[in-house]
C-alpha cells in the first residue's frame, strides 16, 4: 500500500459518457502514473464509498509510482452526489482535476442509452424530460454548472478542460495536454481499441452489475486482480443484449433547447470552441 499524503495527485472528474474509460486506459499505460485499481472508486461521494475509508482507498494504488490519480465521472453529478469537490479538496488541496466534455446533447442520449442498459431505466423516450431520471441527464451535460461546484474550491488552473471530440481524433495532443498538467513526461499514445463497450454492458446480468456497484463488491476488489476481474467481466457477458429505444429528434431538440445556455457559458469558461456540438 502506498504512503498516506495527499492522495489524490489528479483526478478525472468527468463527465460521464465522454471518453472518460479511454483516457483512464492511456493513463494506466503511463510507467510514471499510478491508476487506481478500480476505474470509479467513487470514493469522495459521501452516499457511496467515503464510508469505506482511507485505507480501503489507499489500497487501490500500487507502491512505486511519481504519481497517483483516478477517473470517476460521478464527480460530476453534484445534484445527485453534493459535496464532491469538498471532500477531494479535503483530501488532496493541490490536486490536478481534469474534465472531458461532449457535445452535452449527445452526451444526455448516451447516458439514456446507458441507464438502460444497465437495466435502471425503462421510461419510454417521450417521457424520459418529465421525470426525475430524465432532469438528472440533463443536469449531468450541464458542465458550466457542474464546474461551478470545484471553482468554490479549487482554482482556475488547476482543472484542464478538454474536447472529447479531440480525444477521439487526435489522442496524442490531448494525452500530451493531460501529461503537462499532471506534471509528467509525455509518452507516445497506443492504439487501445474500444473501451466501456456498450455492448458488453447491454449482456451483462443485472444482479452481477448491482453487486460490483454495492460497498460489498467495492470492499471485495483488493482481493481481486484486474486481469481476473477483466476476464470474469467478458464472461459475464454472454447474455441477451437489452436494446434501448430510440430518442427521436423532437426530445432531442427539446434536451438541446434546455441545455443551449449552459453550453454557451461552458465555451467562455473554457475557452474551447465546440463548433461541432449543435447548441
Amino acid at each position: 500500500m502506498i504512503s498516506d499524503r495527499n492522495i489524490p495527485d489528479f483526478a478525472v472528474i468527468g463527465a460521464m459518457k465522454a471518453g472518460t474509460t479511454t483516457l483512464y486506459h492511456y493513463l494506466l499505460a503511463h510507467p510514471d502514473v499510478g491508476m487506481s485499481r478500480m476505474k470509479e472508486t467513487d470514493y469522495f461521494i459521501d452516499s457511496a464509498n467515503h464510508s469505506l475509508g482511507r485505507k480501503w482507498y489507499l489500497s487501490q494504488f500500487e507502491p512505486g509510482k511519481k504519481i497517483y490519480g483516478e477517473v470517476s465521472p460521478n464527480y460530476t453529478k453534484h445534484d445527485i452526489f453534493p459535496r464532491v469537490p469538498q471532500n477531494l479538496a479535503a483530501s488532496s488541496p493541490d490536486a490536478r482535476l481534469i474534465f472531458l466534455a461532449r457535445d452535452p446533447v449527445a452526451r444526455f442520449a448516451s447516458h439514456y442509452v446507458h441507464a438502460w442498459q444497465l437495466g435502471h431505466m425503462d421510461v419510454a423516450p417521450e417521457e424520459i424530460l418529465d421525470t426525475k431520471n430524465g432532469q438528472h441527464m440533463l443536469e449531468t451535460s450541464r458542465y458550466a454548472a457542474q464546474m461551478d461546484t470545484y471553482l468554490q474550491v479549487f482554482d482556475r488552473a488547476q482543472i484542464l478542460m478538454l474536447d472529447f471530440d479531440q480525444l477521439r481524433t487526435e489522442p496524442q495532443a490531448v494525452m500530451d495536454q493531460v501529461c503537462a498538467h499532471i506534471g509528467v513526461d509525455s509518452i507516445p499514445v497506443a492504439d487501445i481499441g474500444a473501451q466501456n463497450d456498450a455492448g458488453s454492458i447491454a449482456r451483462m446480468p443485472r444482479g452481477v452489475q448491482r453487486l460490483w456497484r454495492s460497498k460489498a463488491g467495492r470492499m471485495l476488489d483488493p482481493l481481486i486482480s484486474r486481469e481476473m476481474r477483466d476476464f470474469g467481466r467478458r464472461m459475464l457477458a454472454r447474455g441477451k443484449a437489452r436494446v434501448p429505444p430510440k430518442l427521436n429528434d423532437d426530445i432531442l431538440a427539446q434536451a438541446g433547447a434546455a441545455l443551449r445556455a449552459d453550453a454557451d457559458r461552458f465555451r467562455e469558461m473554457s475557452g474551447l470552441p465546440f463548433d461541432q456540438w449543435p447548441v
